[in-house]
């Protein structure tokens, strides 16, 4: 898809490019509205010619020319954003006859939309830019650099950010502003990961030209980058970087071109999503950058001076999250607690995470000063520790910057609090795949997965939501092993043809309190938003198994017999496929079984699948079903338990 950006309040044609688009019927956005799409027609056939041919013998006549072929590989779609619509990405998709097409991310954007020309590579041919804009280009040569030209007023605050590798591209990108004449004023390198982000303050009046190249003069097709550009709003940090749900908190804001804004309040509603999440601040120039923000539900302090010697530190009652700066050179900020009973206590610091500078230290003593545990990168770049605290005994918690720095940046968050109460019992659910093709009077296969966290293992229960009428799929039955299992959908002879939004759920009861969570869609290993299922007219084929179950020691071979209902007329082959999951994961059934796989020739209406259990198999009952295409129509039958033994 290109473009793959549209600017809010305006128009913009996306090119798409892929198979069987020539039939295509509707454009679909999953996600927030604010989105509408139309197919651009195909131009006019030239007018027909005035000049036509007659025969003296007769038999003879004008040809006219055959209608256009349809362009199967190539769509064109005219996209308009409202004025309103939101900046979150949403999923876009096709309809056609042959049901929902894959899902491709679109996204909305607040500055004009521009896109390099490669006229660019030399400064002195620099892209004239006006700013603020979203550039997008790509550096697709070794040894190439972009550079655009832009006028600014002394004083302006100017922020250039690189989105490269953060979304994929392999660009290591070095960004650079240069005055008219070409001397470098500023650069920046891996300031967000690999990409840059560069501040620019105008010194006077003029041009300038900001380049941007690959920092091991490397490039390709695939070096593409976003280039933010202009006197954009940048927040570079919040204080505190969470709140507890049902508070009000003030945070401060630090970055450039906010309006002299310095603080703000947030109201944290009392049924937020727990978690992290990400806020961007809204201003005269427009929106801001997105920040990291965390909301929980434990009691919430700011940290207090002075705190920094063991006499004076501070008093807090577990559990809590402490929201606290390392504010000076060698400070160290010192907690004292007990804990009500003997129990595990985790003591975990969020700082790298929220864009903090703290490189932190974290060590828990006793009242004598006897080190009990210290940690500094147990989460990523950040400190966490986890101990048997003893009832009523007293610690001290104490946390500094390993390089002895301290200043506005180098804020934490340092949750106390059991192990328990940080992973809570709890499931997920997943399902593959997201757009399900079923024919009239046919069979198709789900997978259903589930994933157990905070020591739930009990069963869980998927069942659809929302079918269409005619269209049907008895609920699935997972208890604690396996972790996956397959889900039949069937349709009636007179089910009505079409795509439908479909939605999977899955019940279970945690901590004796019935649980229904929605199960995410899967496109490939991707997680999406919506699935959909597309009823097809009747294929010309269906599948039974005649076999009640599979049986056999590891090594030993066994036989699955099918049966084929054959339209009149046709013969084509049908190849056979066995598929599954093993006892306890979602390994496939090619993990611990061999063999699998037969044709059924032409006319022939049995065949037999041969399967036989490899030696280190795992022993146990898992369900298979026995897939059949032919000619890209894809049919299933019903389940088979097969038993490997030892």
């Amino acid at each position: 898809m290109s473009p793959e950006w549209v600017q809010r309040g305006t128009t913009v044609e996306v090119v798409l490019a892929g198979e069987n688009l020539g039939a295509v019927t509707q454009i679909l956005f999953d996600g927030d509205a604010g989105l509408g799409a139309t197919n651009v027609p195909p131009a006019p056939p030239p007018p027909k010619p005035i000049i036509s041919i007659e025969s003296t013998g007769g038999g003879i006549t004008r040809a006219e020319p055959a209608a256009p072929a349809r362009d199967e590989k190539r769509l064109v779609a005219r996209i308009t954003a409202a004025a309103d619509a939101s900046f979150a990405a949403r999923e876009l998709r096709v309809v056609a006859p042959g049901g929902v097409s894959n899902p491709l991310q679109f996204n909305v954007g607040q500055w004009p939309e521009v896109s390099e020309k490669e006229i660019n590579t030399a400064t002195s041919t620099g892209q004239v830019v006006a700013l603020p804009a979203a550039i997008s280009g790509v550096i697709s040569a070794a040894a190439q650099s972009d550079a655009y030209r832009f006028k600014a007023a002394k004083g302006a605050e100017m922020v250039f950010e690189i989105d490269a590798a953060r979304r994929g591209s392999p660009l290591d990108s070095s960004l650079a502003v240069l005055d008219a004449a070409g001397k470098e004023l500023a650069r920046s390198e891996d300031a967000l990961g690999l990409d840059s982000l560069l501040f620019f303050t105008a010194p006077e009046e003029g041009e300038f030209v900001v380049t941007l190249r690959d920092f091991r003069y490397q490039g390709g097709g695939n070096y593409n980058y976003r280039l933010y550009a202009g006197p954009l709003p940048y927040v570079e940090s919040v204080f505190p970087f969470g709140a507890q749900r049902g508070k009000s908190v003030e945070v401060a804001l630090a970055g450039r071109n906010l309006e002299g804004t310095a603080k703000i309040m947030l109201n944290i509603d009392a049924k937020a999503p727990r978690g992290r999440q990400e806020i961007r601040a809204n201003t005269p120039k427009g929106y801001s950058n997105l920040v990291p923000f965390d909301v929980s539900d434990l009691t919430e302090i700011v940290e207090a001076e002075p705190n920094d010697v063991a006499t004076d530190a501070q008093a807090v009652t577990v559990p809590l999250v402490i929201n606290g700066r390392v504010g000076t050179a060698k400070d160290a900020d010192r907690f004292r607690f007990k804990s009500d009973k003997d129990q595990k206590l985790d003591c975990d610091v969020a700082a790298s995470r929220f864009w903090s500078k703290l490189a932190q230290h974290l060590a828990l003593t006793d009242t004598n000063g006897a080190v009990i545990s210290q940690n500094d990168d147990a989460a990523g770049a950040d400190a966490r520790l986890e101990f048997d605290a003893k009832k009523d005994t007293e610690y001290l918690l104490a946390i500094r910057d390993l390089t002895d720095r301290g200043g506005e940046r180098f804020g934490y968050r340092l949750a106390i609090r059991s192990p328990s109460a940080a992973a809570a019992a709890s499931f997920t659910a997943r399902f593959a795949p997201d757009t399900l093709r079923v024919h009239r009077e046919g069979l198709m296969k789900l997978r259903c997965d589930i994933t157990r966290a905070g020591g739930f293992d009990g069963p869980v229960r998927f069942a659809f939501a929302d079918l269409p009428s005619g269209v049907f799929a008895e609920p699935l039955i997972m208890p604690n092993v396996p972790h996956s299992g397959v889900m039949l959908v069937s349709a009636t002879k007179d089910a009505p043809l079409g795509s439908f939004p479909v939605r999977l759920t899955a019940t279970a009861t945690v901590n004796s309190n019935p649980v229904t969570v929605t199960a995410t869609p899967l496109s490939g290993a991707n997680a999406v938003r919506q699935a959909y299922l597309t009823v097809l007219a009747a294929a010309p084929f269906s599948l039974e198994v005649t076999t009640l179950n599979v049986t056999a020691e590891q090594g030993q071979a066994a036989t699955v017999e099918v049966l084929a209902q054959r339209a009149a007329g046709f013969m084509s082959d049908i190849k056979l496929t066995a598929e599954g999951f093993s006892a306890a994961a979602a390994d496939p059934l090619s993990k611990s079984f061999g063999g699998g796989e037969a044709t059924m020739k032409g006319a022939a209406t049995t065949a037999k699948v041969t399967l036989t259990p490899k030696m280190d198999s795992e022993i146990g009952t898992r369900t298979i079903v026995l897939r059949g295409e032919s000619g890209g129509v894809v049919q299933y039958t019903r389940p088979v338990p097969a038993i490997a033994t030892q």
